[in-house]
């Protein structure tokens, strides 16, 4: 269980000091807090989480994923670790374990509109066109209703290239 108390020996205070270094960019030393607060509380899911995306800053995408499995595991109803999972899964080439943690993201949050973006690439590596354009017509939808129109307008321009690398149009998909 993670310590109340501010002392310097609880998970509290070297998750905090991870935190206060990562601000600095000093990655490698809040990497080492972090690690600090998950030998005192292997149940730290924010210590777990945030570790994960240190060693993702330096690129130890393998190690940044082991930390972010373990994030799941604490709490997999957690979207944002689904999703951080999935996308360090993709670049280790885990690419099953990445589609499988982008769905998972999507069924807790469904407007994860990054999710399905993101999901949509991972089709697309593999040449599947229908499921690469589902994914991304669902994000252009999103992102427009959470008003992030650059993002709307580019998923606009990419599923026009899809539909035409692919050969689909939008009426195939209505």
């Amino acid at each position: 269980m993670t310590s109340a108390n501010g002392d310097n020996n609880s998970a509290d205070h070297w998750f905090k000091e991870g935190l206060r270094l990562g601000r600095l960019d000093d990655n490698d030393s809040s990497i080492k807090a972090y690690q600090k607060a998950v030998e005192l509380d292997q149940e730290h899911f924010m210590a777990w989480f945030n570790m994960g995306i240190r060693y993702g800053k330096t690129l130890t995408n393998v190690k940044a994923a082991e930390c972010f499995r373990k994030a799941v595991a604490l709490k997999p109803e957690d979207a944002m670790a689904q999703y951080s999972l999935a996308l360090v899964s993709n670049l280790i080439g885990l690419t099953d374990d990445s589609v499988k943690h982008y769905k998972e993201a999507i069924r807790i949050n469904p407007k994860f509109a990054k999710a399905h973006s993101n999901l949509s690439v991972v089709y697309y590596q593999f040449k599947q066109g229908r499921e690469a354009i589902e994914s991304l017509r669902s994000a252009e939808k999103l992102f427009d209703e959470q008003g992030e129109t650059d993002k709307a307008d580019m998923a606009r321009d990419l599923m026009q290239e899809l539909y035409s690398e692919f050969k689909f149009t939008a009426a195939d998909f209505e």
